[in-house]
């Protein structure tokens, strides 16, 4: 929005609509009514600039990132897990029984996502690949986001890779390593992104293959140590059985005896089944002391076969990955950097967390042991006790029994615990395979960074958010006039009309003035709107401003009339130019009296040749009448010019000689319009309005600021001048309530429209 200012004459003017109120505006300060959605949507049409350099900003750097982005391409696989622990030894009744660490199944498979993202696993594909030497995974751009990739040196060996070096790859790793489970489902989904297609492939494949290696491995070694400490007791048995045997032989030797029939002998028999109930308390107690024995060892790994529901897992995983978060801190920071400090105290915590998780397993289990041990000791005790009964009996027969017995049940344990002992390799191996790819990774062949529609919405969905924001945030920086509330808040003075923007073609000229000086001058000039486009809406808008002054007194209307602003650049001279020639077309003498002895511009916008004008005619130099100029295109209007710059036009405006003028002008004319230099700036307009019969105020839309309008207006009222009101200029009609009103009537108000 451009307007006609003392800088840039006659390039730019307004239009006047009498009475009607300019719309409403935000940034009122304790104003009387709220900003509506009306109002929010003419301060983004005014500020439509700022939004769309804004999208077109963000747009433009969205496109440029999408640009030099690094393509990257991502490799996918989906594995199912069944983490239930192997029972190769039949001891799920036993586990079941002590609780088990009570992890239901979404809490096993996240252990396998821990797992699978652990640093031990990465490491190892990390040197199966040798990742160290590819330069899309441990290499970096040249130039950050473009240029060749640099590659640090990397060693003939893996294992020689430096500690900081190791952090760096495993880092890079987990960043491009994504492991989530699958809702719902005993699967979970592997991706890796890299710039190498292949690579990511790779990279995916591997680690599905090292996971089911390493879970297979740990599985079954675990369930061999335990089935090594069994094999051990299984000894222990075999020669107590042997020795039951040759005892039962050298007996059979010495006495004879080699069977009887026990079926009618009532201590035999109990004594028989003392010897079974025995037995069973002596396997169930072989048992849980191989269980004890293991949990005694405390290694979680051994504890975990024999207690596959246990937290003893996810525990030893946490511990994992806190032990590489300390290495990592204390390498970077030291050994008393609080973050380092923080890790070791978690540390602990776990740590003590761990072994009260083995202490209470261990307890379990030596309370089991102890309460089966008790429970032989008192069936061997019974069975001694009946077996004693029994020799008493027949101490032949009975010791024959005895002996006969104690190698049958030594033999059938040996037996049962010796075919388990060879089932559980095998049942260990496969059970211990619980991993199934089901889809394994192909070959990425689009790239999923950078994301090009989604990066160019999002720029275009920021950019337009930010523009918002900037348009409300200048709009609330924005401390001038904005409204006819603006004005009734800041002032009494009631609003007179406002005038609406336009642009003066600068083809639209008028043939140079004629003066009574008799000088000769040909040069062109612009003119006032309502002389170039009588039939324009603008100049419709000036002849209601007319219609309002006249209407203004009801006997009758005022005849010196000044027109002033509070700072330059309000368009007051444009108003006043205009002002006076609808008047003078009107039929009514009109004189137009450049009085801006400091600044006047009429002249020039008029194209009269210059001469005394009022300031010579004010110092004595010469009469005004001779300084009078016309314009051929308005024969009823008279232009004095502001002549040439004294140095005391503030003397030469209050002086006596002003008044007299002012009477001659009063006497000889209908109307005198009188432009004036801005009251804020200097003196001379106060000093004039004092004199004349009212006063026009010109304020500018988006030009004039509020603490301004405020000053001005107090100004004019303390000095007991009459102030008709204030014409507000600049009005766009895009933010004007009668926009519409405009826009439909502009076919009647062609600014084109050909002549009569």
């Amino acid at each position: 929005m451009s307007f006609l200012t003392q800088n840039r004459p006659a390039s730019r003017t307004s239009g006047v609509v009498f009475n009607a109120p300019i719309p409403e505006g935000p940034g009122i300060p304790s104003g009387p009514s709220e900003i509506g959605l009306s109002d929010l949507v003419r301060i983004l049409r005014r500020r439509i600039r700022i939004i769309i350099a804004a999208v077109v900003i963000v747009f433009v750097l969205g496109s440029l990132y999408c640009v030099v982005k690094t393509r990257r391409y991502e490799a996918t696989s989906d594995l199912a897990i069944y983490p239930e622990g192997s029972d190769a030894l039949d001891m799920g009744d036993i586990t079941a029984s002590i609780g088990g660490g009570g992890l239901d199944f979404d809490e096993k498979l996240e252990t396998q996502v821990r797992i699978l993202k652990s640093n031990s696993l990465a490491w190892t594909v990390i040197s199966q690949l040798r990742l160290d030497k590819e330069p899309t995974f441990a290499g970096r751009r040249k130039y950050i986001l473009f240029g060749p990739y640099v590659t640090p040196d990397a060693p003939a060996q893996i294992d020689k890779t430096s500690p900081e070096r190791q952090n760096q790859l495993l880092g890079k790793f987990r960043k491009s390593l994504t492991v989530q489970s699958i809702a719902r489902t005993q699967a979970v989904e592997i991706t890796f992104r890299d710039a190498n297609p292949i690579l990511a492939r790779e990279v995916v494949n591997r680690l599905s293959s090292a996971y089911a290696q390493r879970n297979f491995v740990t599985r079954f070694n675990n369930t061999m140590k335990a089935s090594d400490w069994l094999s051990g007791q299984l000894d222990q048995l075999k020669s107590r059985v042997e020795e039951s045997q040759v005892k039962l032989a050298k007996f059979q030797k010495e006495t004879g005896i080699f069977g009887t029939d026990e079926n009618d002998n009532l201590v035999l028999s109990k004594l028989d089944d003392l010897s079974k109930e025995l037995t069973d308390a002596e396997a169930d107690r072989i048992v849980k002391e191989a269980k004890y024995r293991v949990a005694q060892s405390g290694n979680p790994e051994l504890i975990g076969t024999i207690v596959p529901d246990s937290v003893l897992p996810v525990l030893r995983s946490q511990e994992a990955d806190l032990k590489n978060q300390l290495a990592l801190a204390s390498t970077e920071f030291g050994p008393h950097y609080p973050k380092v400090i923080q890790l070791q105290n978690q540390m602990a915590q776990l740590e003590k967390a761990l072994h009260k998780e083995v202490a209470d397993i261990q307890e379990r289990f030596r309370t089991d042991y102890e309460a089966s041990a008790v429970a032989e000791k008192q069936l061997r005790a019974s069975f001694d006790q009946q077996k004693q009964k029994a020799y008493d009996m027949s101490e032949g027969l009975s010791e024959y029994g005895i002996l006969k017995r104690e190698v049958e049940s030594g033999s059938d344990l040996y037996e049962d615990l010796l075919k388990k002992l060879k089932e559980a390799g095998v049942v260990a191996s496969l059970k211990a395979a619980t991993i199934d790819v089901i889809d394994p990774a192909t070959l990425p062949t689009r790239p999923v960074e950078p994301n090009i529609p989604l990066t160019l919405a999002l720029s275009i969905f920021l950019g337009l958010g930010s523009g918002v924001g900037l348009a409300f945030l200048a709009e609330n920086l924005d401390n001038t006039i904005r409204s006819t509330e603006d004005i009734e808040f800041l002032t009494t003075i009631p609003v007179f009309g406002w005038v609406p923007h336009f642009k003066m073609n600068q083809n639209s000229r008028l043939k140079g003035a004629s003066s009574n000086m008799k000088a000769p001058f040909e040069t062109e000039g612009v003119g006032p709107i309502v002389l170039l486009r009588p039939n324009s809406q603008v100049s419709e808008a000036f002849r209601s401003l007319r219609t309002a002054l006249l209407l203004t007194s009801a006997r009758m209307p005022p005849k010196t009339i000044l027109i002033t602003s509070a700072l330059p650049g309000d368009g007051k001279t444009t108003v006043t130019v205009n002002l006076a020639s609808v008047l003078a077309q009107q039929g009514a003498r009109v004189l137009l009296v450049d009085a801006d002895l400091r600044r006047g511009l009429i002249a020039e916008q008029l194209n009269i040749p210059q001469n005394f004008g009022l300031s010579g005619s004010l110092a004595g130099a010469g009469i005004w009448r001779d300084a009078v100029a016309n314009l051929p295109e308005a024969p009823h209007l008279d232009i004095l010019q502001s002549g040439l710059r004294p140095p005391n036009s503030a003397d030469l405006l209050g002086s006596s000689k002003m008044h007299e003028l002012l009477e001659d002008w009063r006497a000889e004319y209908d109307h005198v319009i009188i432009d004036s230099s801005p009251c804020l700036a200097i003196t001379d307009g106060v000093l004039v309005a004092q004199k004349t019969d009212t006063v026009l105020l010109v304020s500018r839309i988006g030009h004039t600021p509020r603490a301004s309008l405020r000053r001005v207006s107090e100004l004019l009222q303390s000095s007991n001048v009459h102030v008709a009101g204030i014409v507000i200029n600049d009005v766009g009609m895009a933010d004007d309530y009668y926009g519409y009103a405009y826009s439909k009537y502009s076919a009647y108000y062609a600014e084109d429209e050909k002549p009569n």
